[in-house]
């Protein structure tokens, strides 16, 4: 695995031919697509949302209490984010400017993404869905015999299942 940095780098490696191919966002890369910078070739759609967070959860580098206490300060943001009113307006001002990117897109995308209700419940079907039909898929991991247990995935001293 080649670590590229940024996607200005992704765009570089797979231009010169040192990566094959990446995935990222399609409308983060749409406006280098729209530059002839990148090639679509495709799409691969995630099954969880929106800031949704992982983290390793150990004392010394994200103690549980800190995960905590950022995923409930963001939800406070995302929620405010995805209200109608920002979606409309605010949020659309606020991205072509500080991004550059042409407010159809913009309203294109906000009309596409989810986001969650907390950021502090994550629900089974976004678990099951990522290990089975993303990474099981993709050769990352395999499922034990009797199927995954969603449990061990998740640290519900932070999160909690629904």
């Amino acid at each position: 695995m080649k670590v590229n940095n940024d996607i200005n780098g992704l765009m570089d490696s797979v231009n010169d031919g040192s990566t094959s191919a990446f995935m990222w966002e399609w409308f983060t890369t749409k406006p280098f697509v729209d530059a002839g910078k990148v090639k679509f070739i495709g799409s691969v759609p995630t099954p969880w949302p929106s800031w949704l967070i992982a983290a390793h959860p150990s004392p010394t580098r994200a103690p549980v209490d800190a995960i905590r206490v950022f995923l409930e300060g963001l939800t406070t943001y995302v929620r405010d984010f995805n209200s109608p009113k920002s979606r409309e307006s605010a949020n659309v001002q606020f991205i072509e400017t500080h991004f550059g990117y042409p407010a159809e897109d913009i309203k294109a995308w906000l009309q596409t993404v989810a986001y969650p209700e907390s950021c502090l419940q994550i629900p089974e079907k976004v678990i099951t869905d990522t290990l089975s039909s993303v990474l099981e898929k993709a050769g990352v991991v395999k499922a034990p015999e009797g199927g995954f247990s969603v449990e061990t995935f998740v640290e519900t001293a932070v999160a909690k299942l629904s």
